[in-house]
């Protein structure tokens, strides 16, 4: 897969399992971005080298529009023929919930996943994270896919 291309690689591969990131719910997303890992390799990026991760993040954060709780799953790959940051690329599928007294207890954090060998951990972490299972009964108010250089 080319790595160039992420973006539009995992709305394809979503759209081949019939569904619509901007409407599925949290959990759906989610495993649609972990099997998206499990199956698909970035071409070039060097798993050795960290050069294609997941990441698991949470907390309340504003992006300029005010205040939001967000529970975000990131893809990173680092593209082989880059230099230095320019070549840290990231694609986020992030949930944005209003916050609550409930979801700023949970406070913020993350978890790295550094290659497939990993995901299993990975998963069971982020499916019995309290954070997910804060947002499993809520309603988000934007889900967003983006991919842009992190660098």
């Amino acid at each position: 897969m080319n790595p160039r291309a992420l973006d539009e690689e995992f709305t394809a591969f979503a759209a081949a399992a019939g569904i619509d990131l901007e409407r599925a719910p949290l959990p759906t997303g989610f495993d649609c971005m972990l099997r998206f890992y499990a199956q698909q390799r970035a071409e070039g990026c060097r798993l050795e080298e960290d050069g294609d991760m997941l990441l698991f993040q949470w907390g309340i954060y504003d992006s300029g529009n005010g205040a939001m709780f967000e529970i975000d799953l990131t893809r990173q790959v680092i593209l082989p023929d880059e230099l230095d940051d320019d070549g840290i690329w990231q694609l986020h599928l992030t949930y944005r919930y209003t916050p609550s007294p409930q979801l700023e207890a949970l406070g913020d954090g993350n978890r790295w996943c550094d290659s497939p060998a990993d995901l299993p951990a990975f998963e069971e972490f982020i499916r019995t994270s309290s954070s997910v299972a804060a947002a499993a009964g809520l309603t988000s108010n934007e889900v967003a896919v983006d991919f842009g250089c992190a660098g």
